[in-house]
């Protein structure tokens, strides 16, 4: 896989639409995504769509990363892609779920990240970890509800 690309599935163990209703809750990405706030131009899911504004900040107090994204692809219940337009990320992301039977999802994320090499090739492993851990405990938290 290219040092720019990042790819994760993880399996949730849920009805695809109900999965879709939790991922796009963008402010409760805060509750699962690894020390991260989100907020969103849009109260919650059944609001978003193209154009909808989400930003993430990533860290510790004030010290960590503002992602600022917009939705540029929204095919609900299986298809999301944003633009990443901020100051330090830039690139795409895409969630994309798939059914794997009627109680069962994969939840497919990817990024592809404009910024330098070396620097990608420094905190691309910590990234991958973190994302890791965040999706697994998203498919937890849904396959609970």
């Amino acid at each position: 896989m290219p040092i720019d690309e990042f790819r994760i599935s993880v399996t949730v163990n849920a009805p695809l639409e109900l999965v879709w209703e939790h991922l796009v809750d963008w402010k409760s990405q805060s509750n699962w995504m690894a020390l991260t706030t989100v907020t969103s131009s849009a109260d919650n899911g059944r609001n978003s769509g193209i154009g909808t504004d989400i930003k993430a900040f990533t860290g510790v107090g004030r010290f960590g990363i503002l992602d600022e994204m917009r939705i540029v692809k929204w095919e609900p219940p299986k298809f999301c892609a944003v633009d990443h337009y901020g100051r330090w990320i830039k690139g795409i992301g895409e969630f994309q779920l798939v059914r794997t039977s009627d109680q069962v999802t994969r939840f497919d994320w990817y990024e592809k990240i404009h910024a330098p090499k070396l620097l990608l090739a420094l905190l691309k492993p910590g990234i991958l970890i973190a994302v890791r851990y965040s999706l697994q405990r998203f498919a937890r938290t849904v396959s609970k509800s």
